[in-house]
C-alpha cells in the first residue's frame, strides 16, 4: 500500500500538467482560496500524513470522506450562485453554474458534493458521446493514464477516480460574477 501511494503521488506530482482556461476575463486581484482537507486516523495514510490531515478530497468518493472533511459546514462563499471552471483533464473545458440551497450561501461540504456531481456528470456524458471508449484499467499497459476520449470534452489521462479537490480559487469577474477554478490533484 505505501509503495502504490508513493507511486501515486510521485505520478500526480509529475504528471499534474493542467489545461487552463484563459484568465483575461478574471480580476486576478480579487481572489482568495478555499482549500479541502480530510482529517484521517487511517493507518497507512498516517505513514503519508503525519499530521492526520489529507490535503484534498476525492472527487469519486465525496461522500465516503465528507464526514470527515474540516469545516465542512462553514459558509466559505456568502452568494447563492457561482459558476465553476472544469478545465482539468478536459481538452474542452466547461463553466457551469452552481446554486447554494442556503440562503447564507455555499458550505465547503455543499461545494465538495456539488462539484462532484459535476464531475461524475461530465465523464458521463463523455463516455456516452465518446466514439473512442475508454480503455478499461485491466487493458492498460505500460503506464496506466486513461486514454484520451473523443466524446463532448476530450477527457484524457486521468479516470475520476484519480481525481482529488486540493483547492478552489475565487475570483470576481468584471461583471461581477464569482468564478470557481478547481485545483485538481491527479
Amino acid at each position: 500500500m505505501k509503495n502504490f501511494i508513493l507511486t501515486i503521488l510521485f505520478t500526480s506530482f509529475i504528471l499534474s500538467c493542467k489545461n487552463e482556461v484563459k484568465t483575461s476575463e478574471l480580476k486576478l486581484e480579487n481572489s482568495s482560496e478555499i482549500l479541502f482537507q480530510v482529517k484521517t486516523n487511517n493507518k497507512d495514510d498516517l505513514e503519508f500524513f503525519e499530521d492526520g490531515i489529507i490535503p484534498w478530497i476525492s472527487i469519486k468518493n465525496t461522500a465516503t470522506e465528507i464526514s470527515n472533511l474540516i469545516g465542512k459546514d462553514d459558509i466559505v462563499i456568502n452568494k447563492n450562485r457561482v459558476i465553476i471552471i472544469i478545465d482539468y483533464p478536459l481538452n474542452i473545458p466547461i463553466k457551469i453554474e452552481l446554486k447554494s440551497n442556503n440562503s447564507n450561501g455555499f458550505t465547503r461540504k455543499d461545494l465538495a458534493f456539488q462539484i462532484s456531481t459535476q464531475y461524475i456528470r461530465v465523464y458521463k456524458e463523455e463516455e456516452e458521446s465518446a466514439k473512442t471508449k475508454t480503455v478499461p484499467l485491466e487493458e492498460r499497459k505500460g503506464l496506466i493514464n486513461r486514454n484520451q476520449t473523443d466524446g463532448k470534452y476530450g477527457i484524457w489521462g486521468h479516470d475520476i477516480d484519480d481525481l482529488d479537490l486540493s483547492a478552489i480559487v475565487v475570483r470576481k469577474s468584471e461583471n461581477g460574477e464569482l468564478l470557481l477554478e478547481l485545483i485538481i490533484e491527479s
